[in-house]
């Protein structure tokens, strides 16, 4: 069964990338980018179609905004697995469609995927690359989501945790994403990812507990560095708590 839903996913993301590359050499540049955004849901859909239908996958997810969400923001989120990013996309609003900072070695390998990443307007950075040059990139996909109005994501733990214990937030990033536009900032806590955080773990216990997501707040959009710092300190807290109550 895990060899039937590798090989749809490949077969389908392989066809469907085809398609994509002709649109970018043959179409026009606006209807390329509107058909990005229609193999990010269909991409999605299948991925969580087989996975419910063939592994029982389930995603419990609780918002407990005090406010309703505004029309842009940006994500803070912990990082437990390569799941969070279709999770994300997948349960924010309809419409909403979210670009991430993630790391530059999912931009090849990946049919459909990796060419999505390099060509919808996220930020792919080295793990330990150039630091000037990562701020840079930031920048880039931070003006890029003013001028779509998509909604930038960042994990300020900068990798997975493997453990699922919660990491050291780096505020770099954030605040570079911030400098384009003071953004209202949605508090989101993930739990589960780190569970089948290897290939072998995936294949022998995914699907056996639900992956959680928590919306667990709206904070107000920072003036300045100190504002920025104090509020990812507290979406930090925050996501601690909330880790703590998912896990009891």
């Amino acid at each position: 069964m895990n060899i039937l839903i590798v090989a749809v996913l490949l077969s389908a993301f392989s066809l469907w990338e085809v398609f994509l590359l002709l649109s970018m050499v043959f179409a026009p540049r606006e209807a390329t980018a509107r058909l990005i955004f229609v193999y990010d849901r269909k991409a999605i859909a299948l991925i969580f179609s087989m996975f419910r239908t063939y592994r029982g996958f389930k995603v419990k997810v609780e918002k407990r905004l005090s406010v309703p969400l505004p029309e842009r923001f940006i994500v803070v989120a912990n990082h437990q697995s390569l799941l969070d990013i279709p999770i994300l996309m997948d349960y924010l609003p309809r419409g909403k469609h979210a670009r991430f900072v993630a790391k530059k070695e999912l931009a090849f390998g990946i049919p459909l995927i990796s060419l999505l990443l390099r060509s919808g307007g996220h930020c792919l950075v080295k793990r330990r690359g150039d630091a000037l040059h990562a701020m840079r990139s930031i920048s880039a996909m931070a003006r890029r989501c003013a001028w779509e109005g998509t909604i930038p994501v960042i994990f300020p733990e900068g990798t997975r945790s493997r453990t699922g214990a919660l990491g050291t937030f780096h505020s770099a990033g954030y605040r570079k994403i911030l400098e384009v536009a003071p953004l209202p900032i949605l508090v989101v806590a993930l739990e589960g990812g780190w569970r089948v955080v290897t290939l072998r773990d995936f294949f022998s216990n995914f699907g056996r507990l639900p992956y959680k997501v928590r919306f667990i707040e709206v904070l107000p959009a920072p003036q300045g560095k100190k504002e920025a710092l104090a509020s990812l300190a507290k979406a930090r807290d925050m996501i601690e708590s909330a880790l703590g109550d998912m896990r009891g």
